[in-house]
């Protein structure tokens, strides 16, 4: 999409900056290899996948894990517990407390391909099914089950109505920090309706606008960028270099993955 879509190569306001994190692939590079795969290994395969990242969130992990089918997936999920790398949003998925996630995710959904068809079609009905259910599952996961179906797997979600005020915390901090004179729940909507004019389309299917999920992925890397420095491609790097070294099928996901973007081939001036 990169190739095809004139992009700004100052990013100075949170448009230009969605403008480029979704055209790029940097706001989520998994989700394209995900689409891809799906279309390649089948609906299960890809389904397998998405719980695995549920689980570890590290994309070598997860691919490993989607070759395992029934309850056997769930028992290479359980064996690799102890020694498993996780990715970062799953730091605290480890002792007791990660155990019990776990087991919480096989009781919803003994056969893994069940998982996502289990779930609501809202926003709202995946956050009341995650927290009466699924463990661990906050407002971030909650979100990511919503990614996973709506962009990776073809179950679409109908509404987002109700994100407003769940936002997990660094989109909330961010929202905040651009917008100070009105509450997040207000700030977050004044940005989504700003963004729909603007005719961005969601990545990696591109068949409908942006909203409020893209918006709260977007709100995440404007962010670290703004006070961590992070830089447009550092993502897609990450979770190339994640999956290498976890069998045949990761290694072909590596090239489902967005282009690599040379760093510095954009400027972020980020003041609002």
């Amino acid at each position: 999409m990169l190739q095809s879509t004139c992009l700004p190569t100052v990013v100075n306001n949170f448009t230009d900056f969605m403008r480029v994190d979704i055209y790029t692939g940097d706001s989520d590079p998994v989700y394209w290899a995900v689409d891809r795969a799906r279309q390649e290994w089948g609906y299960d395969w890809a389904t397998r996948f998405c719980v695995g990242m549920l689980c570890y969130y590290h994309t070598g992990i997860a691919a490993g894990a989607a070759d395992y089918e029934g309850e056997e997936f769930w028992d290479h999920l359980h064996h690799i517990y102890p020694v498993a790398p996780r990715g970062s949003e799953r730091r605290h998925f480890r002792g007791e407390a990660g155990l019990g996630a776990l087991k919480s995710f096989q009781a919803f959904s003994p056969d893994p391909r069940e998982f996502f068809l289990k779930l609501p079609d809202s926003y709202s009905g995946v956050r009341a099914t995650c927290e009466k259910h699924l463990k661990q599952c906050g407002p971030y996961f909650q979100l990511k089950i919503c990614d996973y179906m709506d962009r990776c797997l073809a179950l679409p979600i109908g509404t987002y109505a109700g994100l407003e005020s769940n936002l997990p915390t660094e989109p909330a901090r961010a929202i905040v920090d651009m917008i100070p004179n009105a509450s997040a729940p207000r700030a977050f909507a004044r940005l989504c309706d700003e963004v729909a004019s603007k005719g961005i389309l969601a990545a990696p299917a591109f068949d409908r606008l942006v909203g409020p999920a893209e918006v709260e992925t977007s709100l995440c890397g404007w962010k670290t960028t703004k006070y961590k420095g992070n830089w447009f491609g550092a993502d897609i790097l990450d979770k190339r270099e994640a999956l290498k070294g976890y069998g045949p099928k990761a290694e072909q996901m590596v090239d489902m993955m967005p282009p690599l973007v040379k760093k510095g081939t954009f400027t972020c001036v980020l003041s609002s």
